[in-house]
């Protein structure tokens, strides 16, 4: 399929193939050029060679071909690659390989449908399982991935690997099961404690922390009985002063923290959390976890290997996309976290799967830390000095952190849209005279007026009134973190206002009057976006760490 790029050949197909079959190093300049030649070359040859690794014993060259070929190949290479998977000359570890690709472009062959094309499934399958525990053995991003093929098994087939994790008798294994204690149904997580307990003593410096973090985090009681037996007996089949060991290497850093940022709020009560430490090579290792009020954490992605030229480019990115950030300390990004950690609790929201790879970076396991700071600004009663200061609340909506509020649900408004766009025409007054035109934009002015205060009386109730006040605190929080008082304490006040027992009407309040006329002013663009995500192109949710920054990815 055509990728659109240009350029001149620089390389040859033969030493692409070699370069991605031997280096771990490519930068993604390099690797997006490398495509950009497959992809020219790809119907007159390129492609066979591809192919061509998949007929050697060699892993990193199978990696290398599924690696181009979930770039590039389409359902036109379809037939070529089922054809492949029949050919009896070819290696099971290689058609195993390519299993991805074929689910990805709907073959019958993927899944269990490859089985039968196998030479000796039974071993191909344990070979195919070693390596994955080598893959998990490299880096957070190897659990990662391999967890995404884990969960998306049927259950049964998932609770047969947990099985074969427990039976393997190797340490790597505890990192693929350990995330799964967590938000996952009690019959994988009971499976996950046994085949933990399986592993015994060569997994117990990692065992024993996770399963004293079931017994305090868990509100499952007899996921927690099960975890504290097993907790019970791998202690006393341990060496003595295992588990004091353990708990103490969970108090440890990882790595230095390199730069720990978070973003402003939005108007629905998104914030993202930027971390990356230092590896001992220089490069950098990075985690994003996404929060949102009333969900709690929400998304959370991670990547390695990453220059700190990178990171920077990551950062001014989302200043050009509207996502500025700011750098703090970690100690307020775990605050941030630990409170979005209660909101999943709360609202009953699962945890992404990854937080759990990430969390000895991400949590704070160390009971004698210092309290973290507030993560939102005390609610104050409603005063006449509030009420004074509250009046200049309009001016908020000037500051670059509130632009990408808008009014949710938009639902709500969308049938105000279009009249409040049809009360006021420029066009319309810039003719006739000039008083008559001033009239004329003075009554369609009013107009609008009207319609903000018949909106703000018609959707604003108080439920939604606590949810951005809830939004204000926080980021009033952040700017009085940041020392910007001024700033926080405008928020304050505007927060006191909003709260229903302020008592003040809503159509009454600066903030509100100009948070509505933007949010209508803006609505028709924004049903245009809306109408766009709905269509083929789908919507593009923000991912700061792109698909080659790692391979991965």
């Amino acid at each position: 399929m055509p990728r659109g790029r240009k350029g001149p050949p620089q390389d040859s197909i033969d030493s692409i193939l070699l370069a991605l079959s031997r280096r771990t190093d490519i930068d993604n300049e390099t690797l997006s050029h490398y495509f950009d030649r497959l992809d020219e070359e790809w119907a007159d040859g390129a492609r066979d060679k591809v192919l061509h690794l998949l007929h050697t014993n060699d892993a990193a060259a199978h990696s290398a071909a599924v690696l181009i070929l979930s770039e590039l190949a389409t359902n036109f290479d379809l037939e070529e690659l089922e054809d492949l998977v029949a050919d009896p000359t070819v290696g099971d570890l290689a058609k195993l390989t390519l299993a991805p690709v074929l689910k990805e472009l709907g073959s019958e062959m993927a899944d269990d449908g490859i089985i039968e094309y196998l030479n000796d499934p039974e071993a191909a399958m344990l070979q195919m399982q070693m390596r994955l525990l080598e893959l998990v053995g490299q880096s957070e991003l190897g659990v990662e991935s391999v967890l995404e093929d884990v969960l998306s098994m049927p259950v049964e087939r998932r609770l047969g690997f947990i099985n074969w994790l427990g039976s393997s008798q190797d340490p790597r294994a505890a990192k693929l099961l350990i995330p799964l204690l967590e938000s996952q149904s009690g019959k994988v997580a009971t499976a996950t404690i046994d085949a933990l307990e399986q592993l015994g003593a060569i997994a117990a410096q990692q065992t024993i922390p996770a399963l004293n973090y079931v017994l305090t985090s868990s509100s499952n009681r007899q996921l927690k009985q099960q975890a504290r037996a097993a907790l019970g007996r791998l202690t006393m089949q341990s060496v003595p002063g295992t588990e004091d060991a353990a708990m103490q290497q969970t108090l440890l850093q990882p790595q230095p923290l390199y730069e720990a940022r978070v973003s402003f709020v939005d108007g629905s009560g998104a914030q993202m959390i930027m971390l990356s430490w230092k590896r001992s090579d220089g490069l950098l290792k990075g985690v994003n976890v996404l929060c949102q009020d009333n969900w709690g954490i929400k998304d959370c992605y991670g990547t390695d290997e990453m220059e700190v030229e990178r990171w920077s480019e990551l950062v001014e990115s989302m200043e050009e996309q509207g996502f500025g950030s700011f750098k703090v300390s970690l100690d307020y990004c775990r605050a941030l976290i630990a409170d979005a950690r209660a909101a999943n609790k709360r609202t009953r929201h699962k945890l992404p799967v990854a937080y759990a790879v990430w969390r000895s970076f991400i949590e704070n396991n160390d009971p004698s830390a210092k309290e973290n700071p507030p993560v939102r600004l005390e609610p104050l009663p409603f005063s006449p000095a509030l009420a004074q200061l509250a009046q200049r609340g309009d001016e908020l909506l000037q500051l670059p952190e509130f632009e990408s509020w808008t009014f949710e649900p938009f639902a709500s408004i969308q049938p105000y849209v279009q009249s409040y766009i049809g009360a006021f025409s420029p066009a319309d007054s810039s003719h006739g005279r000039r008083r008559k035109g001033g009239q004329r934009m003075a009554v369609q002015k009013t107009n609008q007026e009207t319609i903000v205060s018949e909106v703000l009386d018609q959707v604003v109730d108080d439920k939604w009134r606590l949810t951005y006040e809830a939004h204000l605190r926080r980021q009033g929080a952040l700017y009085k973190f940041l020392g910007r008082t001024d700033d926080a304490s405008l928020v304050s006040a505007v927060a006191a206002a909003l709260h229903p027992d302020s008592g003040l009407p809503v159509r009454e309040q600066p903030f509100m009057r100009a948070f509505m006329h933007r949010s209508l002013g803006n609505g028709l663009l924004r049903m245009m976006a809306e109408a766009l995500e709905g269509g083929p192109l789908g919507s593009l949710p923000l991912n700061l760490f792109s698909e080659n920054d790692d391979p991965y990815f």
